[in-house]
């Protein structure tokens, strides 16, 4: 009878540390605060034509990280809240566009994470180009081509740091994280438009 009381309570310790590595649920408390540096350069009076019209934008997360899943989501969703046209999410990174892209480059985080608590650091790039160009994330220069007429774009870095206390899979800690940064994210971009 023991030995079936042992199994049981094994059985049911695997089921719960499943659900802390893969649900994404949270009833937790976040102290969560980034520094930011976010530079506009703009080529022309007005907004470009496409930007006017709110097309289409391709959206692209690209980092080693569980967090670059959770981010695309929360962009997708902050972004048609926002009402700022069709969003396209792309899985690749082509070197540029037919139309606006916004790139996000996610470093991967140093993470503490426990069922009751969690902290973390993390680096975040944002790059926005009416143009379509995606070179606005990397060792080159950042260029701005208004050879089709008025163009804009937006750099962004945000250095993150949050403290979560409460009951909280490791999912939905990556999903505070990624509302966060989404909606930091978008409001920057809502300023350029």
């Amino acid at each position: 009878m023991k030995n079936g009381r042992l199994w049981i309570l094994m059985g049911g310790m695997a089921v719960l540390s499943a659900a802390f590595l893969f649900l994404d649920f949270h009833a937790a408390g976040s102290n969560t605060h980034a520094e930011k540096n976010i530079t506009t350069t703009s080529i022309g009076n007005q907004l470009p034509d496409i930007m006017q019209n709110k097309d289409k934008i391709s959206v692209a997360v690209v980092g080693e990280s569980q967090l670059v899943g959770a981010l695309r989501k929360a962009l997708d969703t902050e972004m048609h809240n926002a009402g700022m046209g069709t969003i396209e999410m792309v899985h690749g990174l082509a070197p540029a566009y037919q139309n606006p892209v916004l790139v996000v480059k996610v470093e991967k985080p140093r993470l503490l994470w426990t069922p009751l608590f969690a902290a973390s650091q993390l680096s975040v790039q944002a790059g926005y180009a009416s143009t379509g160009d995606t070179t606005l994330i990397g060792d080159v220069p950042i260029t701005l081509d208004n050879k089709n007429g008025r163009a804009l774009a937006m750099y962004a870095e945000y250095k993150v740091t949050d403290r979560s206390w409460g009951l909280i899979s490791l999912p939905g800690y990556h999903r505070i994280l990624a509302n966060y940064l989404a909606q930091d994210i978008v409001a920057a971009l809502k300023d350029v438009y």
